[in-house]
């Protein structure tokens, strides 16, 4: 005798949520879970894991789910589910992002996530993740890029600052580091991002201690992010977050211009 649904709430979790969603749309169109399985071209337990929250959903399977029920709902939920696997000092900073008119960012060791193509974060996030939560990490961080390449709202506004550094330091390998720089190169081709280095020539400077994030809004006070060991913390006093805006005009001005930055990530290709 086959086992009865395990029962499922979707306050649960959005995990939780998800696999609810799943389970209503497969019984509408009256169908088993191994029949969704074999329509979506699935493993036999896939559609079961889902439904009864045993796994988390990636990329994929919200992508399947909506384009056989011609709805945007699964992604929807999974850009919320993959947004809470971030770390919770993170996370606060990670819900505004969306909201800001402009980004500026300085990074002195790896590439800012949100330039980051995928095979380069999955390298960078397996020193500090167990193989069970490394996708859904690298999903998250894919999914914060999203902003980046909507329709409306307009894109925020980016500005990226970088030590030359971040170019030279081989995360991945050579192939992972070589697609990586070309992404840089492609960016940097866009009317809304701008991407400066600080050549090696200089030496000594403010900030090589630690990267930092700024949002600006039409709407609202400025906030920040800085990052620490082990973690960061958000910034939200003006006087801290004028301090922060300050301190990355201080090292923009260290920087190249852009178009010999550009050269400069060239070269390292």
């Amino acid at each position: 005798m086959p086992k009865p649904p395990k029962a499922l709430s979707p306050d649960q979790s959005l995990t939780a949520y998800f696999g609810f969603e799943v389970r209503k749309h497969r019984e509408y169109v009256k169908l088993s879970q191994s029949e969704l399985a074999d329509r979506l071209h699935w493993a036999k337990s896939a559609v079961g894991n889902l439904e009864t929250a045993f796994r988390s959903p990636t990329s994929d399977h919200a992508k399947d789910l909506d384009t056989f029920f011609a709805t945007d709902r699964f992604g929807w939920l999974h850009g919320l589910i993959v947004r809470e696997e971030l770390p919770d000092f993170f996370r606060p900073f990670a819900r505004r992002e969306p909201d800001a008119a402009d980004i500026r960012m300085f990074e002195p060791l790896v590439v800012p996530g949100l330039l980051q193509i995928e095979e380069y974060a999955r390298a960078l996030l397996a020193t500090d993740q167990s193989p069970d939560q490394l996708e859904q990490a690298v999903s998250a961080r894919m999914e914060r890029q999203k902003i980046l390449n909507r329709k409306e709202p307009a894109p925020p506004r980016l500005w990226v600052v970088i030590d030359e550094g971040v170019l030279r330091r081989q995360i991945g390998g050579t192939e992972v580091m070589r697609k990586q720089i070309a992404h840089l190169l492609t960016m940097t081709e866009r009317h809304d991002v701008t991407i400066q280095v600080v050549p090696s020539s200089v030496g000594e400077y403010i900030g090589l201690e630690g990267g930092f994030s700024i949002l600006g809004f039409d709407d609202g006070a400025d906030i920040a992010y800085a990052e620490a060991a082990g973690g960061g913390h958000m910034i939200e006093q003006q006087k801290d977050v004028a301090r922060t805006i300050t301190r990355f005009e201080l090292i923009r001005a260290r920087a190249v211009s852009v178009d010999e930055s550009t050269r400069l990530i060239r070269e390292a290709l």
